[in-house]
């Protein structure tokens, strides 16, 4: 018997089976996304039923102004997050503080307006409650790094005029920036112990904004990278993170409390949607990235990730999409004690970048990280003793409050 086409062309195999695998995944995206709104709907119903749906209210995210645009996004929930007290909160109000982050209570169809420098917007949000707008810009961006735009919640009949309104902070970057720097969060800038489950569950779960801890010195070497060589606040910093939304309140305070530079935060829909759940936590983040790089395209951009998860590869793609925009990608070593498979993943995506012309460095800590930008001329010399006593006095921080914990 003559063998099949199929047996004589692997190839075709393969892509027979990614086609059936890419079917089956978008036939279970759109079975369970189907199954989450009927649920949300028949929640919201029992609750317009019994007199119990509550008052919408605005949470705003970071948006950032670009030459053309005003980018604004955030979320109506009847159960936003609450300012929590981080000096006295225990164990149990850090749990049942994050189990009310992710019980959110999501309105749909609200039609929310945005204004900013007398310029309007509106738009409705989408199943989960999430809005985004984009107001047109057609004035010559100005010298303010940070702005403030209004948000408020239009013809809602359960709005009050005490609840629906809110601020978000514009993050305008100047004409006299030289870069713009998008950085990841876990084990980036945040202590998360991304690969330990258990580690990075207890940490999420069970801590809040201040036991939460930075990585050593990244708050002094993005202060100096936000202000470069000219030394005033000029460079924007983007956050991106396979996070979700649900903790953006956590991370905003995390970088208040800390006194790393804020800007924009970037995160992650947890829901069934295409895009979203069953799509690679960590690709989405490539996404946002190539969205920013695309945006402020007169900017050159640093990229800083770690080696515990995907950022090299990430990145490394990143620089294969935008050699001439990428003018360096830093990645911390999220052991850096040890020769580990980590190390060895990121060498070849070092090469990678190699080859397009694009350096990518495997750091140990901020200092090497600082050198390194030094000798690039993206930071100043005299700012290394001030980067190195802040990695000092930090790890001096960390290692007393591990004892502590220890003992």
């Amino acid at each position: 018997m003559n063998p099949s086409l199929e047996e004589t062309n692997p190839a075709m195999n393969d892509h027979a089976e990614s086609k059936w695998r890419t079917s089956f995944r978008d036939w279970l995206t759109r079975t369970a996304s189907s199954a989450d709104d009927a649920a949300d709907a028949g929640i919201r119903k029992l609750r317009r039923r019994y007199g119990r749906e509550g008052v919408p209210k605005i949470q705003p995210y970071m948006g950032y102004a670009s030459a053309d645009a005003i980018h604004l996004h955030g979320r109506v929930l009847t159960n936003p997050p609450l300012d929590p007290n981080y000096k006295s909160d225990r164990w149990w109000q850090n749990l049942n503080n994050t189990v009310g982050r992710f019980v959110s209570d999501e309105v749909p169809g609200v039609k929310v307006e945005a204004t900013f420098d007398g310029l309007e917007a509106t738009a409705t949000t989408d199943a989960e409650g999430y809005f985004h707008i984009k107001i047109p810009r057609t004035a010559k961006p100005d010298d303010a790094f940070w702005d403030m735009a209004r948000l408020r919640i239009v013809d809602h009949p359960k709005a009050r005029h005490a609840t629906d309104r809110a601020t978000c902070g514009v993050l305008t970057t100047p004409p006299d920036a030289k870069f713009a720097i998008i950085s990841d969060v876990d084990d980036t800038i945040l202590h998360t112990g991304a690969t330990d489950i258990a580690k990075m569950a207890k940490l999420t779960f069970f801590g809040n904004a201040r036991t939460r801890a930075p990585l050593d010195g990244v708050a002094k070497l993005y202060e100096e990278l936000q202000r470069g060589i000219d030394g005033e606040p000029a460079n924007p910093i983007f956050y991106v993170s396979s996070s979700p939304w649900n903790l953006y309140d956590l991370l905003e305070d995390f970088l208040e409390l800390n006194a790393i530079p804020r800007g924009p935060l970037l995160l992650r829909d947890l829901g069934f949607d295409d895009n979203k759940l069953l799509k690679s936590g960590h690709d989405h983040k490539l996404d946002k990235s190539r969205r920013l790089i695309e945006t402020f395209d007169q900017l050159p951009f640093l990229l800083f990730g770690d080696s515990g998860q995907e950022d090299a590869r990430l990145y490394a793609e990143a620089a294969k999409e935008f050699p001439n925009r990428i003018a360096g990608i830093f990645i911390r070593d999220v052991d850096p004690s040890l020769e580990s498979e980590h190390d060895e993943k990121v060498d070849q995506y070092v090469r990678k970048a190699a080859a397009v012309g694009v350096p990518m460095y495997l750091v140990t800590d901020s200092v090497q990280a600082a050198e390194i930008a030094i000798e690039h001329g993206w930071l100043s010399p005299k700012v290394l003793d001030q980067i190195i006593e802040a990695t000092k006095r930090d790890r001096e921080r960390t290692e007393s409050k591990s004892e502590s914990e220890s003992s």
